[in-house]
């Protein structure tokens, strides 16, 4: 998705000023997670370790956060796609 496409228009904004927040909660999840997996490559492996240990728990912890931030931004989807279907689809904003 292009930053364009990711920017609410006026029309949205002015039909529901949440969506600005929600876009930048929506990028931040997607930026923390993806820093996540550069700090820990073995996040993206389904298996952590050979020997059957248990993951660190630092590891664990950013896994989770991984696994919520998709979650979150599921959710966030969904309520932008309710939103759109309720007040109208996307209109971009007219050009100045």
């Amino acid at each position: 998705m292009s930053s364009s496409e990711r920017i609410p228009s006026v029309r949205q904004l002015v039909m529901s000023s949440d969506r600005a927040i929600l876009d930048v909660l929506d990028l931040t999840l997607e930026l923390t997670a993806r820093s996540l997996r550069a700090e820990h490559p073995a996040l993206d492996e389904h298996t952590h370790r050979d020997c059957g240990e248990p993951p660190l728990t630092h590891e664990a912890l950013a896994a989770s956060i991984v696994i919520l931030a998709g979650s979150m931004r599921a959710v966030i989807a969904g309520y932008c796609d309710c939103l759109d279907h309720i007040l109208g689809d996307r209109e971009d904003d007219p050009p100045y």
